[in-house]
């Protein structure tokens, strides 16, 4: 077996390694998530200010038998890369994942990472566990922090929609690119939205988000043919932006959805405007795109606020994600 370097530009190769990732979502999860093939070659393929993204391939033969999806953080969590390691089933328990993960150390370190940080999808909603969670903790990686990935089914039938504005705010709405009257709050709101989201015991940086990294993702989205709705409150007696929604997908994954964000400015919580700004975003999108399709989110277990919206709402939980890291870095 051999090592293949993976960044992108080869639509061919990366079309293999995204085939073995994408089959093993489908195989493992009752509700595959993630970026559609061409929406994440994109992303693999461009140059970014704040993310490079490349990967490795293990190949038998002419088969791709497992690869190692590699996220290098640039502006923050620069000690830190995340890695997805995925593996063909008829080739587990064949060593696979160890030589990738030995073949992503390897890289990291050479590059001064410290920390590998990693993700498990498929735990049970319950308890997190499953082959991977197993494999992580076998290899010397430590349990840092737990998401649940809770599942909307669309088209929400109109009256579960049906909730009251709040008094004393305005709604705007907005689809690919922040109005240049907001831009700046709203890349307030993101910093601040990376401050607060829970974190367990995750070695983790908050993203100082500026106008400019706001237009530069946005640029990202477009390029990556992905859509995106947001829907935000104005406190109108001050003109603050005090609460934020996005969701969003791509027409290549059209059954596949995404709630991105959900903040409240501190100063705003406690009056109902999750709720306020999520049921408006989804009549948006819904009238729009009235086909089926699976919307999902992650929350912390411990966001329990954000939880009980996203049940009156009607999600669901169907698997629990886990975040584990390894320390790899000589300093640490």
């Amino acid at each position: 077996m051999r090592i293949v370097v993976v960044d992108g530009r080869d639509r061919d190769v990366f079309a293999r390694f995204f085939q073995v990732r994408e089959a093993v979502r489908r195989a493992e999860l009752a509700y595959p998530v993630g970026m559609g093939l061409e929406e994440a070659r994109v992303l693999m393929a461009g140059t970014h200010s704040d993310v490079r993204a490349d990967g490795l391939g293990l190949v038998d033969g002419d088969r791709w038998v497992g690869i190692a999806w590699l996220d290098w953080w640039l502006r923050d969590n620069t000690r830190t890369v995340d890695v997805e390691i995925a593996v063909d089933r008829e080739y587990r328990r064949r060593g696979v994942a160890t030589r990738l993960l030995e073949a992503v150390i390897e890289r990291a370190q050479a590059e001064g990472r410290e920390v590998l940080s990693g993700f498990d999808l498929t735990g049970d909603p319950v308890t997190g566990d499953s082959a991977g969670t197993a494999f992580a903790a076998a290899r010397g990686f430590d349990r840092k922090h737990a998401e649940l990935h809770q599942v909307l089914e669309l088209p929400v039938p109109d009256e579960q929609l049906g909730f009251q504005p709040v008094t004393g705010y305005e709604l705007v709405q907005w689809r690919e690119h922040a109005p240049e009257e907001w831009l700046e709050q709203f890349a307030d709101l993101l910093s601040w939205m990376s401050e607060d989201v829970p974190h367990g015991d995750r070695t983790v940086e908050a993203t100082r988000w500026t106008p400019g990294l706001v237009r530069e993702a946005e640029a990202r989205r477009i390029a990556q043919g992905r859509f995106t709705y947001t829907t935000a409150a104005v406190h109108t007696a001050s003109g603050e932006l005090a609460a934020y929604t996005q969701m969003g997908g791509t027409p290549e994954s059209p059954g596949r959805l995404n709630q991105y964000d959900t903040y409240v400015r501190r100063s705003h919580r406690g009056n109902r405007l999750g709720l306020a700004v999520k049921a408006p975003n989804l009549r948006a999108i819904q009238a729009d795109r009235p086909q089926p399709a699976a919307l999902h989110t992650w929350n912390a277990p411990e966001n329990g606020p954000m939880i009980a919206v996203n049940h009156r709402l009607g999600f669901r939980p169907v698997a629990q994600r886990t975040l584990w890291e390894l320390r790899i870095g000589n300093n640490t």
